[in-house]
């Protein structure tokens, strides 16, 4: 990562000017550089040059009078959410799992000594800040220095090899990797230390900066000449004074750092409460006034989402899925032979023609379980939180004034900023959502710029609007269903009393809600109903903005980077959670689906799972993970409305940001994109293969195509420039969209729900290839399908097992659960395991063909 710019106020915070004679810390270390012994290699900490090690929460203090627990990376510059360095200034924390560099600045002929930065050398505590800390001791310090990233508490240290590893990736250049082997928790301190174990290649401790050397000292007994030095000196003494008491001399650390990881899943568990709020609040209202359960349930429904079904345009799923499988052409040639439909095909299989049977029983053969599958269609209107006139530069914002501003202002100014008036349209709803702890104030009163950003002190979304979705629905037809079930010795089904169970579908990037009828049928042959809703951005959701599509969806005009921005970080974030919140709304609906069919549609709201595919299975991770943590308090009374029974999970990944620059399917667009913008060498160079080749527009594809010829004729050292350009941009962007990773939710998952995973692993050879659009591993340990299977601690499975489990496909590609082109044996068995997991409500994975399974 490039160093941050630090903001003249950050820097005169910590003591990096000079004042009144005295010497500077520039001083000190321009003196120490000029020492004519052979210098020591030092670990960067200078403030003075804008130069700082991260993650560090020094990054925290406030550019100006307003504080809101954010960091603070762009520095005196107007905020640019295009710029990555820019959108980590709107976050409460960093990374919780992907790995951050301690650079060292190296003499001459000096390198790094790879065997010593292991165990002892690089140490990782938990650790509490001050200003959040209730003890006694944390808050003595809060008073004295009323400043955030100041550590006033050490927990439990982390284990070398065990949490964590460390690495020297740059012995000569000066660069060691933290690698985080599990991910660190969130809304969590940590406390980094490099001790003098730490060595170069001439067998010397590596030291800490000159500015870092003399502002440990003890103030006590070697306090520095200005105020603003012992401001700094005072900062590190808090360090000194708790690394003491694990017993460390101060000599002995060259280097530490607070940083505090991000509040990942605070605003998202708002957002259900949210959804809930007011209808709960009815019900409790109803109750009060001596209803029953059942009067005070009718009272309150008119605050769920409701979800009112009606009939489709086509009766079934085989009249939506066959026209597509068989193409334009054979589609009309059953319509000519009356066998376009499924009644058709099931009149064709007796006929007397033997042209028509037999070609009605090939065709249902192929494509007759989509005839048990019954359509309907449906709407659920859920808030939006993102922009619809600026879908691809805005982002979500918070409700409320930031709950760290209110503390610094006090109650006194707080309620005389009340009494004037000075409160936006949200103070109500605000104090209602927050329990009195948040109100809306107009703080530009008071000369401050408030940016709304979403932190764990201001967790509480505006909606920008109320999008009405259309929801795809398919209802058993038992008819069809139990005609096909005895030609394959299966049991027969029949609707329970409750209604039919339902799985929630949810569609991959670049995929529509449509493609999810590929799975109907073998879930309609083990009884249950499907209901499924677009991606926002993608196909029925998109946008068109100044004639141009905003449509993630193929086919619709738009691109995959519509939705995984990448020009805009904190839009892409919230895209997925917008998706999270979405999956959450819907399953919240299935408690309110309204029949207007004349009771062909009869669902059972309290057996409700769950399957996702790609982009589906990354959001759907945190969305049932989520719905099936419980809402706690008296909301607990409600965990029912969203529970999930279980979660098939087809190729998911976590750790976004790291697979996506390794995925053979978006690397190559992501890398050109960036070079677009950060090297001119490339833009002259794709000017040129534009001209050549008669292209006169810059597209998707064209950058995908250009990007290999480009890589292909760099030099090493052109290269290194490039990888130095992609590594900067992952660290950002995986701290940006963390909250929205399903590495953070993986453990909860794994925790509270039977998940049943799917990867496509290859056999080793040039036709069955791992998954090319999410990774199945990559560079980085807790990138990629596996690692996240691991985090949710599922078995390996290749044999029929009772429980969760994550099943390694030989054969098959990425969308192999939804298309049998490339093996239509993965294909059945993905999709035989997910109808029997269903089946058993997450009891058992059942593996039938074990020759397309890994062993």
């Amino acid at each position: 990562m490039k160093k941050l710019i630090i903001s003249a106020t950050v820097a005169a915070a910590l003591g990096l000017s000079g004042c009144g004679g005295e010497d500077t810390l520039n001083d000190v270390r321009n003196e120490a550089n000029q020492d004519p012994a052979k210098p020591f290699a030092r670990i960067v900490f200078d403030p003075a040059s804008s130069d700082l090690n991260i993650p560090n929460d020094l990054l925290m203090i406030p550019n100006g009078s307003f504080f809101d627990f954010t960091l603070n990376t762009e520095g005196d510059a107007t905020f640019d959410p295009s710029n990555p360095q820019h959108a980590l200034s709107a976050l409460d924390g960093w990374s919780t799992h992907h790995p951050f560099q301690i650079r060292v600045n190296m003499p001459d002929s000096v390198s790094l000594d790879s065997q010593s930065a292991g165990a002892g050398a690089i140490r990782l505590y938990e650790a509490t800040q001050a200003l959040e800390g209730d003890s006694a001791t944390c808050q003595a310090i809060a008073a004295q220095a009323a400043a955030p990233g100041l550590p006033c508490e050490l927990g439990e240290e982390l284990t070398w090899g065990v949490d964590f590893i460390t690495q020297v990736s740059d012995a000569e250049g000066g660069t060691i990797s933290v690698v985080p082997l599990k991910p660190l928790k969130a809304a969590q301190g940590y406390m980094l230390v490099v001790t003098d174990e730490l060595m170069d290649s001439e067998g010397r401790s590596v030291r800490g900066s000159n500015s870092w050397e003399l502002a440990r000292q003890n103030p006590e007994t070697n306090p520095l000449g200005s105020a603003e030095q012992k401001q700094l000196q005072n900062i590190l003494n808090f360090f000194m004074t708790l690394l003491g008491g694990e017993g460390f001399a101060r000599e002995d650390v060259s280097y530490a750092a607070y940083f505090s990881t991000q509040s990942a899943g605070t605003v998202l568990s708002t957002v259900k409460q949210l959804q809930i709020g007011r209808f709960a609040q009815a019900f409790g209202a109803a109750l009060a006034g001596g209803a029953d359960q059942a009067a005070a349930m009718q009272a309150a429904a008119q605050f769920l989402p409701a979800i009112p079904v009606s009939e489709a345009a086509v009766p079934d799923a085989f009249s939506a899925v066959a026209p597509g499988v068989l193409g334009a052409q054979t589609w009309a040639q059953l319509g000519a032979l009356g066998l376009d439909s499924c009644a058709g095909l099931a009149a064709g299989m007796s006929s007397a023609n033997p042209q028509i049977a037999g070609t009605a029983q090939q065709v249902f053969g192929q494509l007759g379980a989509f005839c048990a599958a019954s359509m309907k269609q449906g709407s659920i209107t859920l808030p939006y939180y993102l922009s619809t006139t600026n879908p691809q530069g805005d982002w979500w914002r918070a409700a409320c004034t930031n709950g760290a501003m209110l503390q610094a202002l006090g109650q006194e100014q707080v309620a005389s900023l009340i009494a004037q008036g000075q409160v936006g349209d949200n103070n109500l709803f605000c104090q209602q959502a927050s329990q009195g702890q948040l109100v809306d104030l107009d703080l530009s009163v008071l000369g401050m710029d408030d940016p709304r950003h979403l932190t764990k002190v201001n967790p509480i979304p505006q909606a920008q609007s109320e999008q009405n979705i259309e929801v795809q629905i398919t209802v058993p037809d038992p008819s069809f269903a139990n005609m096909i079930n005895a030609q394959l010795g299966q049991p027969a089904i029949s609707k329970p009393d409750s209604g039919w169970p339902v799985v929630i579908l949810q569609h991959g990037i670049t995929s529509k809600k449509q493609d999810m009828l590929a799975v109907t049928g073998a879930l309609s042959l083990a009884g249950f109903a499907t209901v499924a809703i677009d991606h926002p951005l993608h196909a029925s959701r998109g946008f068109e903005i100044g004639g141009q599509p905003v449509n993630a969806s193929n086919g619709f005009g738009g691109s995959a980077t519509d939705y995984l921005n990448l020009s805009s970080l904190l839009t892409a974030r919230d895209n997925v959670r917008q998706s999270i919140a979405d999956i959450m709304g819907l399953r919240l609906g299935l408690n309110a689906v309204v029949d207007t069919t004349g009771g062909t549609v009869d669902l059972d709201g309290s057996n409700v799972s769950f399957m996702g595919h790609s982009l589906g299975a990354i959001t759907g991770t945190a969305a049932v993970a989520l719905a099936n943590n419980s809402l706690g308090g008296d909301l607990a009374n409600f965990d029912g409305m969203y529970a999930m029974n279980a979660a098939t999970l087809a190729n998911p990944g976590g750790g976004i940001a790291g697979f996506l620059l390794e995925s053979p399917a978006f690397a190559p667009l992501i890398k050109a994109s960036l070079l677009s913008q950060a090297l001119p060498e490339f833009q002259q160079a794709l000017q040129q293969y534009m001209q050549a080749n008669g292209i006169a527009e810059v597209t998707p594809e064209l950058l995908t195509a250009f990007y290999p010829v480009f890589e292909s004729q760099l030099s090493a050292e052109q290269l290194a420039e490039a990888n130095a350009t992609f590594s900067s941009f992952t660290f950002a962007a995986q701290t940006v969209i963390d909250a929205g990773d399903p590495n953070n939710y993986a453990a909860m998952l794994g925790a509270s729900t039977p998940v049943h995973m799917l990867l496509v692993v290859g056999d080793g050879g040039e036709m069955n290839l791992p998954d090319q659009v999410v990774p199945v591993e990559t560079s980085l340990p807790l990138s990629g399908g596996k690692p996240l299977a691991q985090q949710m601690g599922l078995p390996a499975v290749n044999s029929t097992t009772q429980g969760s489990g994550v099943v390694s496909f030989l054969e098959g590609t990425h969308s192999s659960i939804l298309d049998p082109g490339p093996s239509a044996a993965a294909t059945t068995e993905m999709q035989r395991q997910l109808a029997t997991f269903m089946a058993t409500m997450g009891t058992t994975i059942l593996v039938t063909d074990t020759s397309v399974v890994a062993q």
